[in-house]
């Protein structure tokens, strides 16, 4: 009986976890990323927009989405910050629909990085577009101007509510 009683414990938790999470997308890799002169601000700056990044639905507010990501960047900077964003023309171009979370301190040169970051969307997206609904990254420091590219070898999206 008690072994009956564990065994239904743990499928009730492995149904509980898989329940959680609504989906899960991941890029192809090695996924690069350039990140260059945001000619409209400082710094540069990447829009990560594809079909396969929020696999064809529209962001709504209040969803929760973890980005787990592992790269290496070809230079050495300092400081990352990702959003997600609404980049089309319905949104003039440039909605935040997510705090940002940035990666303090130093970027080195072909140093490994992993970090899973979580974003609670605050606004929806405009529609259902590749336009509407992105990530943004971008460098908070140096260099300015200087393309960075980042090489992903984990790229994974999950939407956990």
């Amino acid at each position: 009986m008690k072994k009956l009683m564990v065994l239904l414990v743990l499928l009730v938790i492995e149904i509980g976890t898989a329940a959680a999470q609504i989906w899960t997308t991941s890029s192809p890799l090695p996924y690069q990323l350039p990140i260059r002169k945001n000619q409209y601000d400082e710094g540069n700056i990447a829009q990560v927009k594809g079909s396969w990044v929020f696999k064809g639905n529209q962001i709504q507010a209040g969803e929760t989405y973890e980005l787990d990501i592992t790269f290496k960047s070809n230079r050495e900077f300092k400081g990352l910050e990702i959003v997600i964003v609404d980049g089309s023309e319905k949104a003039d171009w440039w909605e935040e629909l997510t705090d940002y979370e940035e990666i303090e301190g130093t970027i080195r040169a072909n140093t490994e990085i992993s970090r899973k970051i979580t974003f609670v969307t605050t606004k929806g997206a405009s529609d259902k577009s590749n336009d509407a609904n992105q990530l943004a990254f971008a460098t908070t420091g140096s260099p300015r101007d200087a393309t960075v590219t980042l090489t992903f070898s984990k790229f994974t999206i999950t939407r956990v509510k």
